[in-house]
């Protein structure tokens, strides 16, 4: 570590002498200066932790030095003769940290200059700290300024103190003083603005949608708030900030149009298709042999895959929107699962499979959207057997599960109804196992989400188009259900599906 300089100026040699031995001593590098023109000269060649500087010199006294430099950059202790203590403490108001008197003792001079460094340094760390302090200041308002987003601050009454550049423009009007409430018009499905709900609760209030008047116009915004706190963890205030989503709602009313259009557009030329093979196929256009019909249910069965396809595109992006029209009822589950299996025999018996049903009796019921469930069993048993070879077997089971918390071991840790299943309840379960080749582990935690396809390494073929499964866990999550795939590669899969079960009395 670098020794503190130290710059003596004295025209007396004994008292130069004396101090740079006493210093020197102490651990302190010095500099001698013989008078004021000296010392100026010696400071402008180099920096000094201190200054030693006597009041009466000749060319140059010390307080016409002390005039010159102020003792801003490097501190000043003064030296003077004794009696002339009134002259050195008016020095101090010119900028000296102390001074000591001729003669003086080792001590005591050296606890001033101790004293003195230490002093400069406290006082140059200030300075740099609020230095460092404004640049944050400044920093900051430059980002608060700049922000796209409306921001809104508040104190504990609940009235505005601190405003955006940004809330200034759009609101256009005074709003230091005012209330949220007042300066936005908000409808609030929530009930409160988050501000609000934030100096209620203490608790930072997140993503919570609304429309607010700007003007004579309605916006759409998703706003959040956070609580202000002072240095003892006191709530004094909330800041809210506030993000027009306009354009994310004409986008998302565009997509919604994009997809319903190419839905419509993409069907009505398959229904034109189909209807012409059925034409073909019922021998209305000329006879048509064994062989030929075996082509044209194929052809119109692939039509019919690609519809499917269409509305489950269509399907998840209503569930998305939040705009999927669901018409729950009570309903039999066992039955719907029967009838499922019914509807998949022949494509099973065709593919050399055996499909059968295990159904528990007297299960409860639930209430289901008839359309969506049939399509979640199409799905699962279209995946199972598109995916099982030749002389594999499909099986489908319902049974009532009265302990869902038995069921954590089996789901794979990266499947979200882990986290999320609820630790009692009574669910209606079906399970769809197949003796297919199986699922890679790495995939199970993704398959339910769109366009992720498992590869089947054995068969050399995708499940799917990747839409299936994500329309399945869309249409199990707006039934208040779970469902999740345990699989191991060469064992087949096991899909299971959990719906909450209607109490007796409520059947």
């Amino acid at each position: 570590m670098a020794k503190d300089r130290i710059l003596i100026v004295d025209d007396e040699p004994d008292i130069a002498l004396i101090l740079k031995l006493q210093l020197e001593d102490a651990g302190y590098e010095t500099v001698r200066a013989r008078d004021g023109v000296e010392a100026l000269e010696a400071l402008d060649k180099e920096g000094f932790s201190l200054i030693m500087l006597d009041i009466k010199m000749p060319r140059m006294d010390g307080l016409q030095v002390l005039g010159k430099i102020g003792g801003e950059q490097t501190p000043v202790v003064m030296m003077t003769a004794h009696g002339s203590e009134d002259i050195a403490v008016n020095t101090l108001h010119k900028g000296a940290l102390d001074y000591i008197s001729k003669p003086f003792s080792t001590d005591d001079m050296l606890q001033k200059v101790k004293r003195a460094i230490q002093q400069d340094r406290d006082r140059k760390e200030r300075v740099r700290l609020a230095r460092q302090l404004d640049e944050e200041r400044r920093k900051m308002e430059a980002v608060l300024q700049g922000m796209a987003d409306l921001l809104l601050a508040v104190d504990t009454n609940g009235e505005i103190i601190t405003v955006n550049r940004k809330a200034q423009t759009v609101l256009g009007e005074e709003l230091l003083g005012k209330t949220p409430e007042e300066v936005l018009k908000a409808e609030v499905p929530a009930g409160e603005l988050p501000s609000r709900t934030v100096l209620r609760t203490g608790e930072a209030s997140l993503d919570v949608a609304y429309t607010m008047l700007a003007g004579s116009r309605d916006i759409p915004v998703l706003s959040s708030a956070a609580p202000l706190r002072n240095a003892a963890g006191e709530l004094v205030g909330s800041v809210e900030i506030i993000r027009d989503i306009s354009k994310l709602k004409e986008l998302e009313q565009e997509k919604e149009d994009f997809v319903s259009m190419l839905s419509h557009d993409l069907k009505s030329p398959i229904t034109a298709v189909v209807g012409s093979i059925d034409l073909v196929r019922e021998a209305k256009l000329g006879p048509v042999n064994e062989e030929q019909c075996e082509y044209l249910d194929a052809a119109v069965e692939s039509c019919e895959e690609m519809v499917e396809m269409i509305d489950t595109l269509l399907g998840i992006h209503k569930f998305e929107a939040g705009k999927m029209r669901l018409n729950f009822k009570d309903e039999d589950p066992a039955l719907l699962v029967a009838r499922a299996v019914s509807k998949f025999q022949t494509q099973a018996q065709r593919g050399g499979i055996r499909l059968y049903g295990t159904l528990a009796e007297g299960l409860p019921k639930a209430s289901l959207d008839r359309n969506s469930f049939a399509r979640i069993m199409g799905n699962l048993l279209s995946n199972a057997v598109k995916f099982t070879p030749e002389g594999g077997e499909i099986e489908v089971a319902a049974d009532l599960v009265l302990e869902v918390s038995a069921l954590l071991a089996a789901i794979p840790e990266q499947t979200y109804a882990r986290k999320d299943l609820p630790g009692e309840g009574s669910f209606v379960r079906i399970r769809v196992r197949d003796t297919g080749v199986g699922i890679p582990e790495d995939s199970l935690g993704t398959i339910f989400d769109r366009f992720v396809q498992a590869k089947n390494r054995r068969l050399g073929k995708t499940r799917g188009t990747g839409l299936g499964l994500a329309f399945c866990r869309k249409a199990v999550d707006a039934h208040g259900g779970y469902i999740w795939a345990q699989s191991k590669p060469g064992e087949g899969s096991l899909f299971t599906v959990l719906l909450p079960a209607l109490p007796e009395d409520e059947e």
